[in-house]
């Protein structure tokens, strides 16, 4: 499928802890959406859930020097499927904006959950990535590792906390972290009693729940990428971390200057020096924990691998970092192609069924109430 004319929107930002790092991802994504013929509109979510637009917003040094407060503004109309800019047309009227589809590129919060997805069936327009009810689930770790548990897939058993109360008597060492966050933010682990309030309550500033789960002995971490169409599942990675548990700072720190391609990455081993059996095990398993919370787009597994051995999927990214383009590219397959994918994907989906009934049952007496 050539993009060569589609109208792509594609939106950022949001009021999510990982803001910045979405930024990041759609600066990387619009031109190569430009490359292969689409026209991008970049629709930046601020901070104080403004929908702004600007050419400029399209280059990351715009947002190097301040995040932006001012562009043009765009309001959503619903009932006629459509984004509008406000004032900018003659005498300033509204004008509204043509788009065929969304491309949401928003990390933790405020749309990797699943809100810009259930916002785009409700504009009738195709989005890239996860539906409403995969994207909500996959972003809520306690209740999609119970979903992938009852199907046999490995996971650490964790409990569910509101307050620092809740998490009174769990076994020693400990992970706590936000329920439904991303990025590492957030996360304690907890070796000794004292320890556990505070770190709870961190987790709680950044979502109204908290996961307390045994730490894995000797944890490695392991992630692979999934996708829909074509190759199922990428080259599997192994994150290098400073200690302990894998930090943002692990994540987002030090890596190769301005995306710099051609040079090793500190940050991760890839491929991970791992044997071709468990090569196999955690691709297989991310695939299946990919299509039993019904994603779309690319995801990224996370993995925990135990010093016994032993192999845990730990969460599911439905719009990870970069996209995880890293790992497609070890595996084959080049970001252009990666992202010419994920928009056939979509659009050869559509946008979301109407299920409504046609004329009004009221007044035909056909519901109980006449």
């Amino acid at each position: 499928m050539s993009l060569a004319g589609l109208r792509v929107g594609v939106v950022f930002g949001s009021r999510s802890p990982e803001h910045e790092i979405s930024i990041i991802t759609a600066c990387q994504v619009m031109p190569v959406l430009r490359e292969l013929g689409a026209a991008v509109l970049p629709l930046y979510l601020t901070k104080g859930g403004r929908l702004l637009t600007d050419p400029a917003f399209a280059e990351l040094a715009t947002f190097r020097r301040e995040l932006p407060r001012e562009g043009t503004e765009v309001a959503v109309e619903l009932g006629r499927g459509r984004l509008r800019t406000s004032g900018a047309g003659m005498l300033g009227r509204s004008r509204e904006v043509p788009l065929d589809l969304l491309f949401p590129v928003v990390h933790g919060s405020h749309g990797e959950d699943g809100t810009l997805a259930a916002l785009a069936d409700l504009l009738r327009l195709p989005q890239v990535g996860s539906g409403t009810m995969g994207a909500s689930l996959a972003m809520d770790k306690y209740r999609s590792k119970q979903l992938l548990s009852a199907l046999g897939i490995p996971v650490v058993p964790g409990r569910l906390v509101a307050a620092p109360e809740g998490a009174v008597g769990a076994e020693l060492p400990l992970v706590v972290k936000p329920n439904r966050s991303g990025s590492s933010i957030g996360v304690s682990l907890v070796e000794e009693g004292a320890g556990l309030a505070p770190a709870v309550e961190l987790a709680l500033q950044f979502d109204s729940e908290a996961v307390v789960e045994p730490a894995v002995p000797g944890a490695e971490d392991l992630n692979c990428a999934v996708k829909r169409l074509g190759q199922r599942a990428s080259e599997v990675e192994r994150p290098r971390k400073q200690r302990g548990l894998l930090s943002y700072q692990d994540k987002y720190v030090g890596g190769p200057k301005g995306g710099a391609k051609g040079k090793a990455d500190p940050r991760r081993e890839l491929p991970a020096a791992i044997s071709a059996e468990l090569r196999s095990r955690v691709r297989e398993l991310a695939v299946q924990a990919f299509d039993a919370l019904d994603l779309g787009g690319t995801a990224r597994v996370d993995f925990l691998l135990s010093d016994r051995g032993e192999l845990y999927v730990n969460e599911v990214n439905t719009i990870p970092g970069s996209l995880a383009f890293y790992l497609w590219e070890a595996s084959g397959v080049g970001f252009a192609a990666l992202l010419e994918e994920l928009v056939t994907e979509a659009m050869e989906l559509g946008p979301g069924r109407d299920p409504s009934l046609p004329g009004n049952l009221l007044a035909a007496g056909e519901l109980l109430g006449k």
